[in-house]
C-alpha cells in the first residue's frame, strides 16, 4: 500500500505542505471564525449555567456570575479582530 501511494508521487511531505498552505498563519477565515465563535458561545453558555446552577445547590464557586460571559466576549472579540475581512 505505500509503495502505490509513494510511486503514484503523493508522498507525506507534499501532503503536509498542502495542509500548510491552506491555512493561514496569522488570520481566521469566515468559517474558522464561525466555528470557534459558535464553539466559544457554546462554552460560555454551559459555564455560566453550571456556575447557577451550583449557587442553586448553596455551593460557593470562585467565579461569580457573569464571569465567563465577559471573559468569553472579550476573547470572541479577539478571534473576530483576526479574522480576514472580505474584499467586497
Amino acid at each position: 500500500m505505500v509503495t502505490k501511494i509513494i510511486s503514484s508521487g503523493f508522498d507525506s511531505h507534499t501532503s503536509a505542505n498542502l495542509k500548510l498552505n491552506i491555512m493561514s498563519k496569522t488570520k481566521f477565515n469566515n468559517l474558522e471564525n464561525h466555528f470557534i465563535v459558535t464553539a466559544l458561545q457554546n462554552a460560555i453558555e454551559e459555564a455560566e449555567c453550571d456556575l447557577k446552577e451550583a449557587i442553586k445547590e448553596g455551593k460557593r464557586p470562585i467565579f461569580a456570575p457573569g464571569y465567563f460571559t465577559t471573559v468569553g466576549t472579550a476573547i470572541i472579540e479577539k478571534v473576530n479582530g483576526m479574522t480576514k475581512k472580505n474584499a467586497n
